[in-house]
């Protein structure tokens, strides 16, 4: 797969709705990337953000940890975190808000995910099987918990499934971080950590390679739930 790629408002599969949005994907693997290979326009804005999102990363994968009753270099150890994937989004003005959405419903694969939002809103999470606003907070970023997250925690943390509507008098931009696997993670399975598994608390969820989880839920289109329960433990 490319590492720099553009995409607009193009449907997966015949059954899939199309997003009213634009999006440039940039992928570091490892913290790495040409940086020629990223368009001129954005080049130097691109290698200054994801530099100040490795640290905080780093912060965040501390914090996570502790929440969860481990060291705070565990999650940074198991190298779940080290690679980050860049989505640049432009939602244009939709003469249309109520055919169709920003982007749809879905969690994120990753372990976590950091976005970035303007002043116009949009983003909207499942809570209590209602639609809630997340109102944009100037000079803060939105943390989602990813799939892969709640995998390894043994639900103890909950992906966000989450959605954008389309706006129709202002155009919207975004830019998420996606944290997902290191080059040498991406060989190991994926399963609940040990420490967070006990009589009292079996794992919930079966071994499976990052790759086997990507190909599962790309497969699957747009119009489906989550793909977690494909790895639970029946």
């Amino acid at each position: 797969m490319e590492r720099v790629r553009f995409t607009s408002s193009v449907p997966k599969r015949e059954t899939d709705a199309a997003c009213w949005r634009d999006l440039l994907t940039i992928v570091y693997q490892d913290d790495e990337l040409d940086p020629q290979v990223v368009p001129l326009a954005c080049r130097e804005e691109v290698q200054e953000y994801v530099k100040h999102m490795i640290p905080l990363r780093e912060s965040m994968a501390g914090l996570l940890s502790e929440a969860l009753g481990l060291s705070t270099d565990h999650l940074s150890n198991m190298e779940c975190m080290k690679s980050e994937a860049l989505a640049c989004l432009y939602y244009p003005v939709c003469p249309e808000p109520d055919k169709t959405l920003g982007q749809l419903k879905h969690s994120d694969a990753s372990f976590i995910t950091l976005l970035m939002q303007d002043s116009v809103g949009g983003l909207q999470i499942l809570h209590n099987n209602q639609w809630v606003d997340v109102p944009p907070v100037p000079g803060s970023f939105i943390a989602n918990i990813g799939d892969l997250m709640q995998i390894i925690s043994n639900d103890k943390f909950i992906s966000a499934e989450h959605r954008v509507v389309a706006q129709p008098s202002d155009s919207r931009v975004s830019v998420a971080c996606f944290f997902t696997p290191s080059t040498s993670a991406i060989s190991k399975p994926l399963m609940p950590i040990k420490e967070l598994v006990c009589d009292d608390s079996p794992a919930v969820y079966k071994e499976f390679l990052f790759m086997e989880y990507i190909q599962y839920a790309l497969g699957r289109g747009q119009h489906v739930h989550s793909a977690l329960p494909h790895f639970r433990i029946r």
